[in-house]
């Protein structure tokens, strides 16, 4: 038995095993906080990269400045949003629809029959229903019958647009420690004259280990 564990630890296998064992140990091991005192006291965890909790946080801010906003509190009647080209210019693999789709959820929720979203057209933000392209294409199949096909003309334009951006940036402040800047930016643009209605920027800044990884 003794012959075979000592064997065992000079196995390249298993060397190998535990050198990376260890190295994930140590990567774990590598301390994240807010540096917002607020985002420390809210927030019961905290990665090197963005989390729900940062996309939800930037959402419920977003939606809160969009409602103090005078330009949004003077739109009249009910408004179509499409969601347009949303950047995502960080080191994080996420889609960008979670954001877009936790702002409207929330702008909905709070603000009751008034903004509604536009799947007929989109940009990177946002998703399109194809099958509302595909429907209107039954018109000219004459297995269909043409009293439940979809008349023309009944698609609604948008009125607003959203897009925005999200901005990574490392920067070391000492030795050990890094500080990590995500800044949200989102604005709402009208369509019919191409006037900024509203935009705002929302920062998150972590401090970190040099040797944290935001992935």
């Amino acid at each position: 038995m003794r012959e075979w564990i000592l064997k065992g630890i000079h196995s390249p296998k298993i060397w190998v095993s535990c050198v990376l064992g260890s190295l994930l140990l140590t990567g774990c091991g590598q301390q994240v906080s807010y540096v917002s005192k607020h985002d420390q006291e809210s927030k019961k965890y905290v990665t090197a990269g963005l989390d729900y909790q940062d996309i939800e946080y930037a959402a419920k801010t977003a939606v809160q400045s969009m409602l103090a906003s005078k330009e949004m509190q003077g739109l009249q009647g009910k408004k179509v949003i499409a969601v347009s080209d949303v950047i995502n210019d960080t080191e994080q693999h996420f889609d960008p629809q979670q954001l877009t789709q936790m702002v409207i959820q929330t702008l909905q929720e709070q603000v009751k029959d008034k903004y509604y979203v536009t799947r007929f057209v989109a940009g990177s933000g946002g998703a399109t229903d194809q099958m509302i392209a595909k429907a209107r294409k039954l018109r000219d199949n004459e297995e269909v019958n043409q009293e439940t096909t979809q008349e023309k003309g009944t698609i609604r334009a948008p009125d607003l647009s959203l897009s925005g951006k999200i901005i990574q940036r490392n920067a070391r402040v000492s030795s050990t420690k890094q500080r990590i800047d995500y800044v949200f930016i989102l604005s709402i643009t009208s369509v019919h004259n191409g006037l900024e209605v509203w935009s705002h920027e929302f920062p998150i800044t972590k401090l970190g280990s040099n040797k944290s990884v935001a992935w």
